[in-house]
């Protein structure tokens, strides 16, 4: 009788491309065409989506059935080399005790946790180098489709009036953070850009149509200051400048400077990219929130609970319901006060430090500065939108996946490629099961 054979692989391939898929919000968007709720956009917001909800916690218990029959939570090294990621989600888990919406934020804390979980999914089951093009190529899928669902529809991937009359969001719900991104996307294709990989010049390629059609101002910033960066470590890694510490620090205080310097030109910057210095009335918004924010400096008003509270009814009265403070550390002010931007703060540092170790102990080097540079275009991004922690955030994923990292992760089973999966096996993540090590030897 035949039977039908899995392999684990596929198993962890699929689930990998489903959860991809969710969170850069393709699955939405098909599901978002069918929708004829007659809620508005804050209720929308606040009462969820039903279809949203299974995804997340498909996403969440799946990784968590995976790390716990794993072992990985009685992993030192596992807390050791995430400690201020840690931090900040015990910060978040800590602030639904005085939150003005207990609830909110828990169903909140619930879907980042998922992001997390799923990220850390992969994080350890692909190599930086997969997963850089996995994502890249997946994003820039992500673009044409939008490009060719424009031609059928443009009523729906293009913006109908406003200021940002006829700007290209494809099947993003936000046109800003689609340019993003697809941003984001060509960074993590310049390692294989480079290696003239034809998937990835063609990809990349999509999304910067996508981007141009977007008239983001803000994601071609984001091109032209990453592939510099990215060109300037490249530069020192070819060099070998990145094995001397004392060199390599030189260089990236140079680095430093040079980005300080242009810092403090922001106004005649924004200026040459067509911006205006109050980033699309971002500072008006942010002079608003201040007394809010204030108010409640040293805890803030729970994860995601500000926007349903009673110090909010002033500023929606007045400018509507925006949902977030398009500001990643300005909403984290709102979240938890001082307390959790300091541990956002140090999460992003210890991100940023990690590939930066990884680049001087020259380990995968180029894949290595291209994360490096990407963790550091959310730093700055950061500061005039919502990335970290926007669990909806499609940008949020990629930078969970660069900052989680496992002592013992791509673990390859032998076999693997030639047996079927089968329930008595495990996916070792701290290493391979000495039973199955000892069945290997002896078929040698």
């Amino acid at each position: 009788m035949n039977t039908l054979e899995v392999r684990y692989t596929t198993l962890r391939d699929a689930f990998t491309l489903f959860g991809v898929l969710f969170y850069i919000q393709v699955i939405g968007f098909f599901f978002g065409l069918a929708d004829v709720a007659n809620l508005d956009v804050a209720e929308k917001d606040l009462e969820g989506n039903v279809v949203n909800q299974i995804c997340g916690l498909i996403t969440l218990l799946v990784p968590l059935f995976f790390f716990i029959r794993n072992k990985v939570f009685i992993s030192k090294s596992f807390y050791r080399n995430n400690c201020f990621l840690l931090v900040f989600m015990l910060a978040l888990a800590v602030s639904i005790s005085w939150s003005y919406d207990p609830m909110l934020s828990f169903k909140r804390f619930v879907a980042l946790i998922s992001v997390v979980f799923f990220a850390g999914f992969v994080a350890y089951n692909y190599s930086l180098e997969k997963i850089a093009f996995m994502l890249g190529c997946t994003l820039g899928a992500a673009a044409l489709f939008g490009l060719v669902f424009a031609l059928f529809r443009p009523d729906i991937a293009f913006i109908d009036g406003g200021i940002r009359d006829g700007a290209f969001k494809g099947i993003f719900p936000e046109k800003n953070a689609g340019a993003r991104i697809n941003a984001i996307a060509i960074l993590l294709l310049l390692p294989m850009i480079r290696q003239r990989n034809p998937w990835a010049i063609i990809c990349s390629i999509f999304s910067l149509i996508a981007i141009a059609l977007a008239q983001s101002a803000t994601a071609i910033a984001m091109i032209v200051a990453g592939t510099a960066s990215y060109w300037y470590f490249l530069t020192l890694i070819r060099l070998h400048v990145n094995r001397s510490v004392p060199a390599f620090l030189g260089t990236t205080i140079v680095y430093v400077l040079i980005c300080f310097f242009l810092y403090g030109n922001y106004a005649l910057l924004l200026e040459l990219i067509g911006r205006d210095s109050s980033l699309t009335d971002r500072t008006l918004i942010w002079d608003l929130l201040t007394p809010l924010i204030d108010a409640e400096f040293l805890n803030g008003y729970g994860f995601g609970a500000f926007w349903s509270s009673p110090n909010a009814e002033a500023f929606i009265n007045r400018w509507g319901y925006i949902g977030n403070a398009h500001s990643g550390y300005m909403e984290t002010l709102l979240n938890g006060g001082v307390i959790q931007l300091t541990a956002l703060i140090l999460m992003l540092l210890e991100s940023l430090i990690k590939h930066y170790r990884a680049v001087m102990a020259d380990q995968s080097a180029r894949f290595h500065a291209s994360a490096m540079v990407i963790i550091g275009s959310f730093m700055l991004t950061n500061y005039v939108a919502y990335v970290v922690p926007n669990y909806r955030s499609a940008e949020f994923l990629v930078f969970c996946i660069l900052a989680l990292s496992f002592r013992h992760h791509h673990v390859k089973r032998p076999g693997l490629a030639t047996r079927p999966f089968t329930p008595e096996e495990g996916v070792a993540l701290e290493g391979v099961p000495a039973d199955t090590m000892s069945k290997e030897k002896s078929k040698c």
